[in-house]
């Protein structure tokens, strides 16, 4: 464990015991004013990716904040946006992609706290293809969609020339068979999966070309942002320092995904945590703290969806879109 994980690791023990004072005496009062109940959905099945929101309710920091918080799992096309305006839920997990796009189409929900500071998202490739970069992609199939942000992205910024892209279908089945087939993916799983099976796969990084979305965002609507303002103030400070805890000690966690989501085994899920500590502290978490969000981030990637055509100038109001009011700043 290197100097930066050591400093991590003794800060979020010595808090864990009560040496961070301040905080101590915010959850003794939230727990005297007694437990309010909160949902989160999340925007997958559980994975690595979920880590430090696991961390945080198996660990005590959620209930310690006097929160009682119900994690529900998530699948293929689930509308957590949607649920989280309506009310359904008050939490969801989504991407900054896809704040935008809900925004721009007059879903009102704000970003609260960002624990992926780069995006998992990649283009998984044959380790012996030749292929070194993204700009290297021809001659072959390419499995993604073409409904996502990434895929307009790759498609516009990408000569791609022989490339067929064809639909995603979910695992790498194809591509443990086929040598002149690449796919999208995450690189905290599926490069694992694929060695796991007698493969070797390269991961081609979508953000070494300039589309880094937040990843795994804590979001909530408006409404309850303004009606619950102390529930979302605990419900950032304990994810935050759910995170922290998860990328040096993630066994506990990782156990809860594992009951919850069987074919993830501990493997896996160590290769993920493994891949996520840089891109959950990069050097602008270390500078400010993890979940940190910048407004130039946010309009960069509003100007990047505009310029795509996936939504109107203006329509997305970025500034409106994240708040850093209840990020607790920098852990160590």
């Amino acid at each position: 464990m290197n100097k930066i994980w050591s400093l991590l690791a003794a800060l979020v023990i010595v808090c864990g015991a009560g040496g961070c004072e301040k905080k101590s005496e915010t959850r003794d009062a939230a727990k005297a004013a007694g437990p309010h109940k909160v949902s989160l959905a999340l925007n997958w099945f559980p994975e690595a990716e979920h880590g430090g929101y696991y961390a945080a309710e198996v660990e005590g920091y959620y209930k310690d904040a006097g929160l009682i918080v119900e994690i529900q799992p998530g699948g293929p096309e689930a509308p957590v946006l949607p649920r989280v305006a309506s009310g359904q839920v008050d939490f969801g997990v989504s991407n900054a992609d896809e704040v935008l796009m809900a925004r721009a189409a007059g879903v009102d929900v704000v970003a609260l706290m960002a624990p992926l500071q780069i995006s998992p998202r990649c283009i998984l490739v044959h380790a012996d293809s030749g292929i070194e970069k993204l700009e290297d992609l021809k001659n072959l199939t390419l499995a993604m969609s073409v409904r996502n942000a990434f895929g307009h992205y790759l498609q516009k910024k990408l000569p791609l020339e022989g490339v067929e892209i064809v639909p995603y279908a979910g695992n790498v089945a194809k591509f443990l068979t086929d040598k002149n087939y690449a796919q999208q993916a995450y690189n905290i799983s599926e490069p694992f999966v694929v060695k796991e099976q007698g493969g070797a796969a390269r991961c081609l990084m979508v953000s070494d070309i300039g589309f880094n979305p937040y990843t795994s965002l804590l979001v909530t609507s408006t409404k309850f942002l303004e009606e619950n303002e102390d529930a979302v103030a605990a419900m950032v400070r304990e994810s935050v320092r759910g995170w922290g805890y998860y990328i040096v000690r993630s066994g506990r966690a990782n156990n809860r995904i594992r009951e919850l989501n069987p074919e993830m085994s501990q493997e896996i899920l160590m290769f993920g945590v493994e891949q996520l500590k840089p891109m959950v502290l990069d050097p602008e978490a270390k500078e400010a703290g993890i979940g940190t969000m910048s407004l130039e981030r946010w309009k960069m990637l509003n100007n990047q969806l505009v310029e795509l055509g996936m939504i109107e100038k203006g329509s997305a109001k970025p500034k409106q879109a994240f708040t850093t009011k209840y990020l607790p700043g920098k852990v160590f």
